[in-house]
Parts: C-alpha cells; structure tokens; sequence
C-alpha cells in the first residue's frame, strides 16, 4: 500500500503527457481556441504555483473516429463533446475542478459541455478510487464551470477588479467572463 496523496498530486501521473497543459516559468497557463474564425481566442491564467491543467479537446481527423472517446460514434450529436481545459487546484483542505470553456458570441450548448466535462472528471474519480488512495474527501469536490465569451462587454477599468459571481446553472456554478484577458486564479476562489 502506498502512502496517500493529494489528488493535486496524483493526477499530474496520472493524465498522459499528452493532454497535459503548459504553465510557464512564470505562472501563466495560456488556454486558447485553435478554430480561425474564433473571436474569443485565448485567456491567461495566472498562478503562484503549478497546478493540474489538462485538456481532451484534441481535434479529430477527418474519416477517423474521436482521439479520446475512440468507443463512441462521433456522427451522433454531442456524444463525444468536450470542454477547452480542466483546472484541478487546493485551497487549503478544499480541492476545486476548473472546467474551462471558451466561445465566442455564440454560445450554443456551453453548459452541456460542462456538464460533459464534470461527468468526465467525475469517471476519472472513480479510476482514482479503485487504485489509488488519496488523501482528499472525492466526494466533497467543489466543480466550477469558467465560461469565457466575447458576448459581454465590461465596464472600462473594472475587468481586472470586478468579484467574480458563480450562478446555478442545472447543479453546476458556473461563471461567465471576457475573453482574451489575463485572470488570476484565486479570483475564481474568493468569497
């Protein structure tokens, strides 16, 4: 039996290098969105330490089936839909999952897309209990949808210091933002 582990710790082993996200020397995790008519095309986030960041929004190749959900039939709608990032962070005991989406003015199915992604996140605690021991209450996750658009349009002078509000959205919190802008991540944690 191996010594238990924050889950903080455990998944940087556990999710193939592949999908993991890059947090530069200096903090700053870059999430962007690769599709060319987008206008909502990135969003910074800046961090005092290295988080968990991921994401399984790999594009699939044309007459191939999806590259992470292999076992589905993309051709049925919404089956293998993906949010752009996962955020896995702790403040002090409580451990928060960032589900990151990022759109442009058309927001269509946002919030079935994050719901996916807490769905998907909640599979790989089940993995996570079956082999590993953690040193984390799994079933007191606290799952936060960011939301990202150009769609709003803020107050000039005031994006940087505005309180971030999360709203009820069908069992999830989930907060709307502008896009293309820099956020510190404890923003998203302050009371």
């Amino acid at each position: 039996m191996t010594d238990k582990k924050s889950l903080v710790e455990l998944l940087p082993d556990l999710i193939a290098e592949e999908f993991h996200l890059p947090i530069n020397t200096e903090g700053m995790l870059r999430i962007t969105e690769e599709q060319i008519q987008a206008a909502c095309r990135w969003v910074e986030i800046r961090t005092k330490q290295s988080v968990p960041s991921f994401s399984i929004d790999k594009p699939r190749k044309i007459g191939e089936g999806d590259p992470v959900f292999p076992f589905f039939n993309p051709k049925e709608a919404g089956i293998c839909s993906k949010n752009d990032a996962f955020l896995v962070c702790q403040k002090n005991q409580q451990i928060y999952v960032l589900l990151i989406e990022l759109k442009s003015k058309n927001l269509g199915k946002y919030l079935n897309q994050l719901h996916a992604a807490r769905s998907f996140f909640q599979f790989i605690i089940a993995r996570i209990r079956l082999y590993y021991q953690c040193s984390h209450n799994l079933d007191k996750i606290q799952f936060r949808g960011l939301l990202f658009s150009c769609r709003r349009s803020p107050d000039k002078g005031t994006t940087k210091h505005k309180k971030v509000e999360f709203n009820d959205r069908n069992g999830l919190l989930v907060t709307e933002q502008e896009c293309n802008q820099s956020y510190y991540l404890t923003r998203f944690f302050e009371k």
